[in-house]
């Protein structure tokens, strides 16, 4: 009898980074848990945002514990995407997650900069400055949800197209709350100077995610 060789895919790594990223949650949770409960309701009242520091901080303890787990549960979401619709198969899963990671953290910090720069330019830095700090909050807010929606889909279902199209959808949703709470706080500044918001818009909210999307759907068909 021929012996038949059978491939098995191990887990495991993804397991550590479940555990990675609730351990991190767990400490932000019991360092911060007044602030922290404030962050969980952050869909509900905006006491979070009122309570918060408006200026991004990356040596804040709580941001940047938030912004790990952010930055291990969406690079977990995208490794799932690009190996359920087989791109980069050839790739092995850990090394084509740590790609993810280095990729959506320059990607951040990029954007991040070139933006802190066109607010110095345009002197609109503590607009800018409060905007990013809401995406920030909601991002990590989405991070928090999205991390049982990997769970399942690890451990349990086969995400759809349709199904990874309605969570980018999501995503998409909280930078709209985001902006949507901007342009009410700022609406008379953000007014007379439309042409630089909406140059603003195009060029690094709207552009990025495109391009983004594009390489994306390309990949899939």
């Amino acid at each position: 009898m021929q012996a038949l060789e059978r491939s098995f895919i191990s887990n495991d790594w993804i397991t550590i980074v479940f555990v990675a990223c609730l351990a991190l949650i767990v400490l932000v949770k019991v360092a911060y848990e007044t602030r922290f409960i404030d962050f969980t309701e952050l869909l509900i009242n905006e006491k979070y945002l009122l309570k918060a520091n408006k200026e991004i901080k990356f040596q804040d303890p709580f941001n940047l514990i938030l912004f790990v787990a952010q930055l291990l549960s969406v690079s977990l979401f995208i490794q799932i995407a690009l190996t359920h619709f087989g791109i980069a198969v050839e790739i092995s899963p850990v090394l084509l997650y740590i790609r993810i990671a280095l990729v959506y953290v320059v990607f951040i910090a990029l954007k991040f900069f070139i933006e802190r720069m066109m607010g110095v330019l345009f002197s609109g830095e503590h607009v800018l400055s409060s905007y990013q700090f809401q995406k920030l909050s909601y991002r990590s807010f989405f991070a928090l949800i999205l991390l049982p929606v990997n769970a399942l889909f690890v451990y349990g279902i086969n995400p759809s197209l349709i199904l990874i199209k309605i969570i980018i959808g999501v995503f998409v949703l909280f930078n709209l709350i985001s902006l949507f709470n901007t342009l009410r706080k700022y609406e008379k500044l953000i007014y007379f100077n439309l042409f630089y918001f909406i140059l603003y818009l195009c060029a690094l909210e709207i552009a990025p995610y495109f391009i983004l999307y594009k390489v994306f759907s390309m990949g899939v068909n």
